[in-house]
């Protein structure tokens, strides 16, 4: 990972160089991201392959482990299926023909058998024997009988055979009847009359289990076939290879019970499954287990770490025994891991065998863009002195002949653009571009054309003028005499004008100063005879006030006269009361008899003074009329002096007017000969000036006379 990223961070700075190294990580950046791709395609896919391969593989060694323990059942079953097919055969037979009467001696018991049972002593015994020699997985076969199945002379027969027994062709008596039919392997087939294997135990250190098969005939249970499978020779199965170091085999009874554990034959030993696994993953493995089909299942040991259980059903009897080849999920994914590190790693030095070629055969083939590149460069200089060899027929080559091409067309345009400028600069504009100007270029050809046209165009409009501003000088300067002459004659005319405006002007003048006199005087008398008007409208207005103050006067006494009348009559009726307070009013009857006395003389004298004051308005008001005709008469004759006044005034105010006039006049008078002698002065300069300008325009044809112009 360590290399891809260095390989994508030098391909992220290849970006910023030149073009052949940014095509080259470009690619390199495409070939990665497809080599990516197909190595996560690849490793996906042969992982898969790889782990499914690995599966089918380690799926056989389960399946052979369970063959092998299927074949020490089988070994066993077979035993017992001959065993139990020759003695029903017997039982057939002596069913058919009755008893024969014949008796030989039993090989265990110190009696004579019936013919039949001899030879079914014999034949169970021969049997066991070869079979307990010919295999390690058999530890002992025997043969136990119902009481007084057998035969009438062995009321408890019972047969058993170990390897001890095998190799020397002996044979043991398992013991009565009691001893051995309490036991599973005996009771279980007798119940169920089926095969039966019981659930792992130890005998005399030896770890067994025992398979039972029932003797039955006309489906009666005579007895039956048991058949000791030694544990110990489970350790052959196939685990713990080189291949596979975490690999173990569990061998489970039908109830999932632990017959053999290869990583340790004593820890579970005899347990069930479900002491070992939690409920979850339990489930988990019932669910397979209730299809009776091989099948693979993934669980946590107690350590944490993961493994594949792969399960082979084995048959035993009427059970379903499991072979369990048990591998480590790292174990079983290590060979998948290894190929898609090895595929990386060589996709890596793939990629980079490709970028470093491909960048080698980029740079060789576009090396020659560095000459584009220069050329290039040399134009932004302003050189276009450039040739480039193309040293390829490819897209650079034709290319780089394009930019040389370029650079001479540039270059002629350019020579020809500097001769047409210097021949303007030599003042000849007689002339025509000496080269091809392609393309765009044909705008530049057709505006210096149009430059050239213009400006001679302009210069012989300009020869044009200067003819025509010389033939106008003249004309000017001609006027320019006549103007002198006729300006002299009117400043003499103005002169004479000025002089007679000048003695008018002092007799107007006079004439205004009397007029300006006697409209002062006027305005004196107008002035004395307003003010005293004035005078004469403060005396009628003073008789007013006196007036009005006697009428306020005439209505306070009616007031004391109200209150005297008042008072008297309040005083006669301070007497009534006085009289009829009795003795008691006398004192204040006196009171008001002097009030009553003092009221009938201020009414007295309240009328006197009414007559008094009434005689004093009626003289005010004759003296008021009076005066009210001397203002009216004096207002009368202000009128008259006002309009004599303003007569006068407006006699003054003409004769200033005609005073102004004359001054403005004779001002005009000044300003007519102050232009006239001005007037004087440019035609003088107009004149010079013509003749100056006519001398211009000499010079400026003779200066256009120099260029040889562009003939359209």
């Amino acid at each position: 990972m360590k290399i891809l990223k260095k390989l994508k961070k030098k391909l992220k700075n290849g970006s910023r160089g030149s073009l052949a190294r940014k095509t080259s990580y470009a690619i390199g950046n495409v070939v990665i991201m497809c080599m990516l791709v197909m190595v996560v395609i690849s490793a996906s896919m042969s992982g898969v392959f790889l782990s499914s391969s690995i599966r089918g593989e380690f799926e056989e060694i389960a399946k052979n482990n369970g063959l092998t323990v299927q074949k020490v059942i089988d070994t066993a079953s077979n035993a017992a299926s001959g065993m139990q097919t020759f003695i029903e055969s017997e039982y057939d037979d002596y069913a058919k023909n009755g008893y024969s009467g014949e008796t030989d001696q039993s090989v265990l018991y110190k009696v004579k058998l019936q013919l039949m049972n001899k030879e079914i002593e014999n034949y169970v015994l021969n049997t066991a024997w070869s079979t307990v020699a010919d295999s390690d997985d058999i530890f002992g076969i025997g043969v136990f009988f119902e009481q007084g199945a057998f035969d009438p002379a062995v009321k408890d027969y019972s047969l058993y055979i170990n390897e001890n027994d095998a190799k020397a062709k002996t044979c043991r008596s398992y013991g009565a009847y009691a001893d051995y039919s309490n036991n599973d392997y005996y009771k279980k087939a007798i119940e169920t009359k089926k095969a039966y294997f019981t659930n792992p135990y130890t005998d005399n250190g030896v770890k067994m289990i025992t398979a039972s098969y029932p003797i039955i005939y006309n489906d009666k249970v005579q007895g039956v076939i048991v058949v000791d499978i030694n544990i110990n020779n489970f350790s052959r199965l196939e685990c713990d290879t080189d291949k596979y170091p975490s690999m173990y085999v569990d061998i489970f009874t039908d109830d999932s019970t632990f017959v053999y554990d290869s990583e340790d034959e004593d820890a579970y030993y005899g347990k069930k499954l479900t002491e070992i696994l939690d409920t979850k993953q339990y489930v988990k493995i019932q669910k397979g287990i209730d299809t009776g089909k091989s099948f693979n299942v993934n669980t946590r040991r107690d350590n944490g770490s993961y493994v594949s259980r792969f399960y082979t059903p084995i048959t035993a009897g009427e059970q379903t025994w499991w072979a369990v080849s048990v591998l480590n999920r790292s174990d079983l994914n290590k060979n998948t891991v290894k190929l898609v590190v090895i595929m990386v790693i060589i996709s890596i030095i793939s990629i980079l065998v490709i970028v470093t070629m491909a960048s080698k055969q980029l740079f060789k083939h576009i090396k020659p863009i560095e000459k584009v590149v220069d050329a290039s460069r040399q134009l932004c200089s302003g050189d276009f002195n450039i040739e480039i060899r193309a040293e390829s027929e490819d897209e650079i080559g034709k290319l780089s002949e394009a930019f040389s091409d370029a650079a001479g067309t540039l270059r002629g345009i350019i020579h020809d653009l500097q001769d047409v400028l210097q021949q303007m600069a030599d003042n000849d504009f007689a002339i025509a571009p000496a080269v091809e100007y392609p393309g765009d270029f044909e705008s530049i050809k057709q505006s210096l054309l149009a430059v050239v046209s213009d400006l001679s165009n302009t210069l012989s409009e300009i020869n044009i003028v200067s003819e025509q501003v010389a033939a106008n000088a003249e004309n000017i300067s001609e006027g320019a005499q006549s103007l002198t002459e006729g300006a002299t004659d009117q400043a003499s005319s103005v002169e004479e004008l000025q002089a007679t405006i000048s003695n008018v002007s002092e007799e107007v003048g006079q004439n205004a100063e009397h007029a300006r006199k006697a409209n002062e005087m006027a305005q004196n008398v107008g002035d004395e005879i307003t003010n005293t008007n004035t005078s004469m409208q403060q005396v009628v207005e003073a008789m007013e006030v006196i007036n009005n103050t006697s009428m306020q006067i005439n209505s306070i006494i009616s007031s004391i006269d109200d209150i005297a009348s008042q008072t008297n009559l309040l005083a006669l009726n301070a007497s009534i009361e006085a009289a009829r307070a009795g003795e008691a009013g006398k004192g204040f009857a006196v009171v008001a008899t002097q009030v009553g006395e003092l009221a009938t003389q201020s009414a007295e004298a309240a009328r006197n003074s009414t007559e008094l004051i009434a005689n004093t308005i009626r003289a005010v008001e004759q003296g008021k009329t009076l005066v009210d005709e001397a203002a009216g008469k004096l207002v009368t004759a202000a009128g008259r002096t006002n309009d004599l006044v303003e007569n006068i005034g407006k006699i003054t105010e003409a004769s200033e007017n005609q005073a102004d006039a004359l001054s403005q006049l004779l001002l005009a008078a000044d300003q007519i000969a102050a232009v006239v002698q001005e007037n004087t002065a440019m035609a003088e300069e107009s004149s010079a000036s013509s003749e100056e300008l006519a001398a211009q325009a000499a010079k400026l044809k003779e200066l256009i006379g120099v260029f040889n112009l562009y003939q359209v």
